[in-house]
């Protein structure tokens, strides 16, 4: 897929030696010096660097001009007055040569501004539809326009909107050229004064099957266009290459070049003649074009598939044929600035830096985490350094994502601005759209043409996907970030969740009613779905200032969830000789919902075990049984769980055990003295005590417990202690006082662990 351009691309107006009866068309490099100031600071010189600057060259600010002096063809300082910078804003600065020929250089913005140490934009609604799009002032008006290109609906030809800019981040109604007779596939409009007559006009860059080029669009000066010139070259950028006043073209294809690149010399009317041919990429991007060995001759840089070629211009608008190749690791968008602040040009290919050296040769440099396509550059944040801008394709969509620039040819860990693109975004570029000082972002997509403003509210990310989430269960809560990255206290009014589904939504924050400068505060949001189905809403973040009120988009699925019981909630184990293994009891998991369940994990902790019959997956309307032993390995009580670790509500679902280790033996465990007469004593039953531990047993008591303690008796010959091993004897008699069924116990107390033991006794009154 051939990559996006950035399509406020101003064309590159250069010239290679000035001919005596012409000027050339000048080309500024960026940066300025300085490339930002803020609003207040007095008057102060200006450095302009480039290419071609004749020898009464004028710098104009916002269209009028400046005092300039000349230092060289390459530089110029021109004097800005105290009264340019008093406001916030963003100046155009451009060079203008005197005719013959000559005529005005590409712009650069100076932004008029207080610096941040970083950036946040908010999507502000605008009325610009799908489609291709160049920036820039289209009727000499100060204010930045938006010219918007789409096919037209029968499949025949084009049609270009112009938006006028408001100078607030608004457009005014369209005004509509509209070209017929012919298919093509519209995919990137260049911005170019390509007949000198000071209005810009468009170069339309077109595919159709196996086929492209690019139409010329002359501005009539009214908001309207016409058609002068139909496929005249292959896709390109323009700039002056031999210096005749005259805009020329090095043509690349757009990625659809098949390894051959050309130079075109204009005729100034938007028409070209081939002049040569150049070896370049079979997927080649647009070129970049400046001075890279500063001898006044401009060179072309062309990006591929991880490299560049280099070509350097040996005058008069020829070239070598084969260019010198360096490698990168990034794609095919390629820029020129100056970001190490050394003098000589760079490269930025998809956010590789190769680092000129001044003699037409570079260095690798860095590269951003992320890769850029396309990637514009730009002192986004007002701190003097250049930023790069641009998307990137994460998570399934496109990311608009900055790079600060720390000055020396590296950049920070872009920031991903999220800004709800989708994967279609066919059209981006950068500028100032309201006046404030700030470079704004446009962008086009099948879903509209989105003005992004810089804004001191920061808030990240731009959307929370919560997954499938169990009806009638609260997920795990996601965290927005909001942060003021500006310079006085940000105002909240309010935190809301808004949308489609607010009520399966829910936030809590600790924001408060105002952020200081570089403060911050957490919005957690849960999804809580009632129903079965997908869910979508957004928390609304409303502040006073520019971007308000910002969206977070939320999205969740509400599932059928799965449910089971797990009986009996606890399960009690009878005092269990040390070392000795109890009989098993039995707890049962049931599906009870109508979702298959999903066990991954049944335990039980020692001294405690179990096994179970369950499946890995229990079918609707089954159970399983898991079998609970106890085996004590200390004497005195036990207190564990069963575990069931599952994909039902309310896992791990558990029962509590317990038990107690003993050393006392008492056998039988039972005595039934069955029918005995009323008045009359039976015959002693011997009830063994034995001490199976290893120390001596104290017993502090022996007696008869329970309901009928008065029908039993016991005689022993236990003592206060019994040694390890040994035993003693409690003979137990039933003499009962009234008929019927009669029950007690006979109870041992002592520190053998699980005190007092108990031998149940039963017997009939006759």
């Amino acid at each position: 897929m051939r990559s996006l351009r950035f399509a406020c691309l101003f064309a590159i107006f250069i010239s290679v030696v000035a001919l005596a009866q012409n000027n050339p068309v000048p080309l500024i490099n960026q940066p300025l010096v300085p490339d930002s100031v803020k609003p207040g600071r007095g008057g102060f010189t200006l450095t302009v660097n480039g290419t071609g600057f004749a020898s009464d060259a004028v710098v104009n600010w916002n269209g009028s001009p400046r005092a300039t002096e000349i230092i060289s063809s390459s530089q110029l300082k021109a004097t800005i007055e105290a009264a340019d910078v008093a406001k916030v804003g963003t100046a155009s600065v451009t060079v203008v040569n005197s005719t013959p020929r000559g005529g005005s250089s590409n712009v650069i913005y100076f932004p008029v501004r207080t610096s941040l140490s970083s950036v946040a934009f908010a999507g502000h609604p605008t009325a610009i539809g799908e489609g291709v799009i160049a920036v820039g002032d289209f009727n000499n008006d100060g204010k930045l326009d938006v010219a918007l290109g789409q096919e037209n609906s029968d499949g025949n030809g084009w049609t270009i909107s112009l938006f006028r800019g408001n100078g607030d981040g608004t457009f005014k109604p369209p005004i509509k050229s509209v070209f017929t007779g012919f298919t093509a596939v519209l995919y990137q409009l260049t911005t170019a004064d390509f007949n000198n007559d000071g209005k810009l006009d468009l170069a339309a860059n077109w595919a159709y099957g196996g086929d492209d080029g690019t139409d010329i669009l002359l501005n009539n000066g009214d908001g309207t266009f016409r058609h002068t010139k139909k496929g005249t070259i292959d896709p390109g950028v323009f700039a002056d290459l031999n210096g005749d006043g005259f805009l020329d073209a090095v043509t690349t294809g757009g990625g659809y070049d098949q390894g051959v690149g050309g130079i075109w010399l204009g005729d100034g009317k938007g028409g070209f003649k081939s002049a040569g041919q150049l070896n370049i990429p079979a997927e080649a991007g647009l070129a970049a074009i400046g001075d890279f060995n500063h001898d006044g001759i401009l060179d072309v840089a062309i990006p591929g598939i991880n490299e560049v070629l280099v070509f350097l211009g040996e005058g008069g608008g020829s070239f070598p044929q084969n260019g010198v190749s360096y490698s990168t690791t990034y794609g095919d968008d390629l820029v020129a600035a100056d970001v190490n602040g050394d003098g000589n040009l760079d490269l930025i290919n998809s956010g590789c830096v190769l680092l000129g050296k001044g003699d037409g040769t570079f260095t690798e440099g860095t590269c951003t985490s992320i890769p850029f396509d396309p990637v514009t550059v730009g002192d986004f944040n007002g701190d003097g350094k250049l930023d790069l801008a641009g998307l990137t394709n994460q998570h399934g969509n496109q990311v608009l994502l900055i790079a600060l620039g720390n000055g020396d040819g590296t950049f920070r860990t872009p920031i991903e601005m999220g800004a709800g693109l989708t994967n279609n975004v066919v059209g981006f570029a950068a500028g100032d759209f309201n006046g404030d000082g700030k470079l704004d972002i446009v962008a086009t997509e099948l879903a509209g043409t989105p003005v992004f403003l810089q804004t001191p509210a920061s808030v990240t990310p731009d959307s929370l996907a919560f997954g499938d989430q169990d009806v009638g269960t609260k997920s795990q809560p996601q965290t927005v970030i909001l942060k003021n990255i500006g310079t006085s206290a940000l105002k909240i009014n309010g935190i809301t969740i808004i949308g489609a589904n607010p009520k399966d939504f829910s936030e809590n924050n600790n924001c408060g009613a105002s952020l200081p400068p570089g403060g911050s505060c957490k919005i957690q949001v849960t999804f809580g779905p009632k129903a079965v189905g997908n869910f979508t809403a957004s928390v609304q973040v409303a502040y006073q200032g520019i971007g308000s009120p910002q969206l977070v988009s939320l999205s969740g699925t509400g599932v059928a969830a799965a449910t089971v019981s797990l009986t009996p909630s606890k399960l009690t184990f009878s005092d269990q000789l040390i070392g000795t293994t109890s009989s098993p009891q039995t707890a049962t998991l049931t599906n009870t919902g109508s979702e298959v369940v999903t066990i991954s994990k049944i335990s039980a902790t020692a001294p405690f075990s179990q096994t179970n019959n369950c499946p890995s997956s229990l079918p609707v309307d089954t159970d399983c049984q898991i079998q609970v032993s106890f085996k004590p390995t200390a004497k005195g009580p036990a207190s564990r769980e069963l575990s069931v670790t599952d994909n039902a509500t309310g896992s791990p679902q558990t029962v509590a055990l317990s038990g107690a280790g003993t050393v006392v033996k008492l056998s039988p465990e039972g005595v039934n003295f069955g029918d005995e007469k009323v008045g009359t004593k039976s015959a002693a039953v011997p009830v063994q005590l034995t001490n199976t531990g290893k120390t001596a047993l104290s017993i502090t008591k022996i007696a008869i417990t329970g309901k009928d303690a008065g029908d039993f008796s016991q005689t022993n010959n236990c003592g206060t202690t019994v040694p390890a091993g040994g035993s003693c004897t409690i003979k137990v008699t039933f003499q009962p006082t009234t008929t019927g069924s009669r029950s007690a116990n006979l109870a041992v107390s002592d520190d053998g662990g699980g005190s007092p033991q108990e031998v149940a006794l039963a017997g009939t009154g006759t």
